[in-house]
């Protein structure tokens, strides 16, 4: 699969691999395709465990007289400090096993950094020299670090342009200490490129191959340019391309779903796979203590997976990137900066039925449709509208659907509307009037049931429904046609795919679906959610993709 992927005017080229031995044939493919193009090009090669598909490759190429070497010139990207050549852990070593020696290409051709060079600064000195005297680099291979570096250019307040004498820092020298008998023997400086060096290199290509560097891929393709990773530097370079396999690229998305009782937070991969689910308690004490138990909670998420992405989807109405809320301490708060600010994270902020609705399309009862009207009936009615595969929000509150007029001049609604369809379709209205049925017909099974309870809900009125009672019979046709003509109307409006319904009272699944279907008008499916309570956390997670 091949991408393109924008950074302020810039380009760079993804190549998403099923596995390694793809990556190392893509990029194999690439260096081949230059050599033909230029058969006395100018290579700059990397060392590690990631290129040595790439070379095996090119070896096999080069014997069999596809690709030529002997024209080429070749300079690595670093080496140890101090280190022999002799040593089987220097990148002269490396580079000879590996592809220099089983290759027709000319000893004087390549050039190593020297690792127990005298005067390493005049050693980076003569290196520059020769890049420039042989015309400069026309192919860049690079590999990343776990920590973000490139050569071993390590992160830090500043980055060195050209060749020089750095110092290792402890993760980098952690990750090489595999290769190394003792974890002393492991060297704390190298020579290398500068980050200007790699720079001058009329194209690169960046490999990157296994889970332990989703991380810093996501970090690479979702971060603002900084020196801290300094691999985002080469969003600035005009000809990069990026080739991994899926298990270095495959995303993670935080999904955060804000109730008035509980936060849920979720993580979803890049395959649509919930790996991490938690919560915490709402406390709503006030804005910045609510923002800031979401915001610590992500951190700490965020420390155990590669997150590229967070979402969050809040209840309340959203205008111009401001959220009010009734039931929690949002008046005009814009979510989406504070929370984007407190972590150095994207974040995107959308109402919680829009998640939800997202979160079937993508993941549950709707994943096969483009276009689904999601309507969760609770105390209320809310309602989720994608189109395309994507959330409609309109200019910020579109998928109101509760308060949609079914009655002119009808009940009075919290809304300061009249007639809202939530007041004759919701679980609340559907209390309500059964609650007056059974007060009214004192012999009904409904009146006993609600004598017991002192109340009802929607689980006691399907009790009644169960034993024939005549009374609930008549309540839950009555709600039953309110909640079809909101449906007609959606659908006419519309036209979708589907229709998604949510909420406590579709447990009662097709003793609530198969009396319905005989009032709605239209023969468009309606299913029930198949992601429940965790549909938000998924439609959340996935607006980020």
């Amino acid at each position: 699969m091949i991408l393109s992927i924008e950074w302020g005017g810039f380009f760079m080229k993804l190549i998403l691999c099923e596995d390694y031995d793809e990556l190392s044939s893509k990029a194999a493919q690439i260096v081949a395709e230059q050599l033909k193009a230029k058969p006395d090009s100018v290579l700059g090669l990397a060392t590690g465990a990631t290129p040595v598909g790439m070379y095996r490759i090119l070896v096999q190429m080069n014997r069999k007289k596809e690709i030529d070497f002997s024209k080429v010139k070749s300079f690595n990207l670093d080496e140890y400090y101090p280190i022999s050549d002799a040593n089987t852990q220097s990148y002269h070593y490396f580079m000879k096993e590996n592809l220099f020696s089983k290759i027709d290409i000319l000893p004087e051709n390549t050039h190593i950094l020297n690792g127990l060079a005298d005067d390493p600064e005049a050693e980076c000195e003569r290196f520059e020299e020769m890049i420039e005297s042989s015309g400069g680099i026309d192919l860049q291979v690079l590999g990343i670090g776990q920590n973000g570096h490139i050569g071993f250019n390590e992160p830090s307040v500043t980055l060195n342009s050209k060749t020089h004498l750095t110092p290792l820092t402890e993760s980098t020298i952690n990750a090489n200490s595999r290769f190394f008998e003792r974890y002393e023997d492991v060297p704390r400086q190298a020579l290398t490129m500068g980050m200007g060096t790699i720079f001058r290199a009329k194209k690169i290509i960046l490999l990157a191959s296994g889970e332990n560097k989703n991380k810093v891929v996501s970090e690479l393709m979702n971060s603002d340019i900084n020196t801290s990773v300094p691999a985002t530097m080469l969003k600035l370079h005009p000809d990069v391309t990026l080739i991994c396999d899926k298990t270095a690229y495959m995303s993670q998305y935080l999904g955060v779903d804000i109730g008035g009782t509980e936060i849920k937070f979720g993580v979803v991969d890049s395959s649509h796979k919930l790996v991490h689910r938690e919560s915490i308690q709402t406390n709503c004490t006030n804005e910045k203590k609510l923002i800031g138990d979401i915001a610590d909670k992500c951190r700490e998420i965020m420390e155990k997976y590669p997150i590229a992405h967070i979402g969050v989807g809040t209840p309340g109405i959203i205008h111009d990137n401001k959220v009010a809320a009734v039931n929690l301490p949002f008046n005009n708060t814009e979510l989406e900066k504070k929370l984007s600010s407190y972590l150095d994270m994207p974040v995107k902020v959308s109402n919680d039925a829009n998640c939800a609705a997202l979160g079937e399309a993508v993941c549950g009862a709707g994943k096969s449709a483009k276009n689904i009207i999601m309507i969760t009936i609770g105390t209320g009615i809310g309602g989720g509208i994608i189109i395309g595969g994507k959330i409609y929000q309109g200019r910020g509150n579109a998928g109101e659907i509760g308060h949609m007029c079914i009655q002119i001049g009808g009940k009075e609604c919290s809304c300061g509307l009249r007639g809202c369809w939530e007041r004759y379709a919701s679980v609340s209205a559907l209390v309500e009037n059964a609650e007056k049925a059974a007060k009214d017909n004192v012999d009904s099974v409904l009146h006993s049931i609600y004598n017991k309870n002192g109340e009802l809900n929607g689980k006691l009125i399907f009790e009644a429904l169960e034993k024939k009672c005549p009374a609930a019979q008549a309540v839950f046709s009555e709600y039953l046609h309110y909640l079809a003509a909101g449906i007609d109307s959606l659908i006419l409006i519309f036209d979708p795919d589907m229709i998604v319904l949510s909420g406590g009272i579709t447990g009662a699944g097709d003793k609530l679906i198969n009396p319905l279907l005989k009032y709605v008008k239209s023969d468009i499916p309606i299913k029930i959610s198949s992601l429940k309570s965790d549909a938000g956390i998924y439609g959340a997670a996935l607006m980020g993709e």
